[in-house]
């Protein structure tokens, strides 16, 4: 695995207010050799928040905009580095999905830990860095832009 990587993990886009939007799953950037190693289902990039980012733009004047610029298929920038679920007893993925939301593979063969953790560190990370850097707090509490 090629990294680290020359594309962006996160845009930040400043506001003047203390509001901030996180939108962890509009992006759809999957480095090369991440791409090919997903299976035709995940090549569709399921699971993407399309067009979140463009539906919050502008709802909260002066809020700051935090995107992962990376599918959620690389890392889920919205998962608990730890691998805690999210929603106890639901149908949930890990800090890389290996399956869909239906239950369906991902992957040709699941990336392994070192895999997962070079990706929590070059993607996940800076996501989260990007977050707190903005709010000053260690852990913020930003507002999650999802399509539900």
């Amino acid at each position: 695995m090629t990294l680290p990587h020359a594309f962006p993990p996160v845009e930040v886009v400043r506001g003047d207010s203390p509001v901030v939007l996180a939108m962890p799953h509009t992006g759809t950037y999957v480095p090369p050799e991440i791409f090919a190693a997903l299976t035709p289902l995940g090549q569709t990039l399921g699971d993407t928040d399309w067009h979140v980012d463009r539906l919050y733009d502008g709802l909260l004047p002066g809020a700051t905009q935090v995107r992962a610029l990376f599918h959620r298929y690389v890392v889920d920038a919205n998962r608990d580095p730890s691998g805690v679920s999210l929603y106890p007893g639901q149908n949930t993925t890990g800090l890389v999905p290996v399956t869909s939301f239906d239950g369906l593979p991902l992957w040709h063969q699941e990336p392994d830990a070192d895999a997962i953790e070079a990706r929590r560190q070059a993607w996940h990370a800076p996501y989260h860095a990007a977050l707190c850097g903005r709010t000053g707090a260690r852990s913020p509490a930003p507002r999650r832009c999802h399509p539900l």
